[in-house]
């Protein structure tokens, strides 16, 4: 027994160190872009617990609140290909620059308008926004990392990004109570929720800050390829067209009902603000541990095949959630599937440009991101309509199915990829 035990400490000792080492490697941009990530996501938080709520508050039905959010869903989805062409020509960090400024802007004018139109508008900048961000940011910290370290370098965005959101839901949670209680508004009304959101952004402003401190470096623009070939090319590889319908499929399970947990806890289950905002931070203090097992699981098990188990562990989390009138419960199933479904996250965006050129990287994300968040789009807009018409448990029964079958198709698409890589 002794010798087992003094075994499993020499392990994790040299695991540890390891794991230190690989952190250690991570180059000056991508220590950037994370303090970046921190700002940025902090906003996020917030927004995650309060927005949703705050526009109901305003006296808009949930058939609304799902047109903006789709509104937002899609504008990612489609305008990720021109996104892609912008951070080819402008450069990474004049890209995720130009984002940061729009973010803000769009940001303000939701924060502040009560008009339909203004925030149908506003919900698209803030999508456009998205969408450099996103296309621009996975290919950022491939191109600023190296096979060692780079599968560290995602966990630890995805930990940082998860601590940043945690922290943004515990002060989207309190915050509206303690301005009610300091400022005479009513804990749940307007005010407070706007009030809230305007405290968000200044983490937003001075995100701005980190960037400026990367250094640009010089990218191949696609010389040896037109975007033309690019693009042809990408779509005469099986692989590459197998992962974009992945990212489909995906996107439809996402958007269908992980808009509207906050509004399940508070309309359907009665759970509070402040209730939401623990239950929200306590799912992402889980995605931190998550995260950190993620690399040693991935050695262990293989990227495809970990993503595609804990993808499937999942399922029965969110149907504990669907069928419970129990906020406790509710809240056991929506972090447990949180903390499954997301472990995923590291794998699905770091492989999707592995199987590609370098030429192709940016053209891979966006194209996977359009697919994915134009059926976010779409799925988010059905799901809206569902809860409106009061069919509450369908819109994350539709996410079972689509999970589901993401999982089993991602297994059999790149497992035999994966081995093929590592040959």
């Amino acid at each position: 027994m002794r010798n087992i035990i003094m075994f499993f400490n020499r392990r994790l000792s040299v695991t540890s160190c390891d794991y230190l080492a690989r952190l250690k490697s991570f180059s000056h941009n991508a220590r950037q872009y994370l303090l970046f990530v921190f700002l940025t996501t902090l906003n996020q938080g917030i927004y995650g617990v309060i927005f949703n709520l705050y526009i109901l508050s305003l006296g808009f039905r949930e058939d609304f609140l799902g047109l903006i959010l789709s509104l937002s869903s899609a504008s990612i989805g489609l305008f990720a290909i021109p996104a892609a062409l912008i951070c080819d020509c402008l450069g990474r960090k004049n890209t995720l620059l130009l984002s940061s400024v729009l973010y803000t802007l769009s940001l303000i004018f939701l924060y502040n308008s009560t008009s339909r139109e203004l925030l149908a508008i506003s919900s698209i900048a803030y999508g456009v926004a998205l969408a450099l961000s996103l296309v621009t940011g996975g290919t950022f910290l491939v191109e600023n990392s190296t096979a060692y370290e780079r599968m560290h370098l995602f966990s630890m965005y995805y930990i940082i990004y998860t601590v940043s959101i945690l922290s943004g839901n515990m002060v989207g949670g309190f915050l509206p109570g303690m301005l009610a209680d300091i400022l005479s508004f009513e804990p749940e009304g307007a005010m407070s929720y706007r009030l809230t959101l305007y405290v968000s952004l200044a983490a937003t402003i001075i995100s701005l800050l980190p960037l400026s401190y990367i250094k640009e470096k010089s990218y191949p623009k696609n010389a040896n390829m037109s975007h033309l070939k690019v693009y042809k090319s990408i779509f005469q590889s099986k692989t590459a067209c197998r992962m974009i319908f992945i990212f489909c499929l995906y996107g439809i399970g996402w958007g269908v009902s992980l808009p509207y947990f906050n509004v399940y806890f508070d309309t359907i289950l009665g759970a509070d603000t402040s209730q939401i905002g623990i239950i929200f931070s306590a799912s992402q203090l889980t995605m931190v541990i998550g995260y950190f097992l993620v690399p040693m699981l991935t050695e262990k098990l293989g990227k495809i095949k970990l993503a595609s188990i804990v993808q499937v562990l999942s399922i029965p989390f969110l149907l504990m959630f669907t069928f419970t009138s129990s906020v406790l419960v509710a809240a056991l199933g929506y972090v447990m599937r949180w903390l499954l479904m997301n472990m995923a996250n590291p794998i699905l965006n770091s492989f999707k440009l592995e199987i590609v050129s370098n030429e192709q990287r940016t053209i891979m994300n966006s194209l996977t991101w359009m697919a994915c968040y134009t059926f976010v789009g779409i799925g988010t807009y059905a799901g809206g309509l569902l809860m409106a018409r009061g069919q509450n448990a369908m819109p994350f029964l539709i996410t079972s199915v689509f999970y589901g079958i993401t999982a089993i198709l991602y297994y059999v698409y790149f497992n035999e990829v994966e081995r093929r890589q590592n040959a």
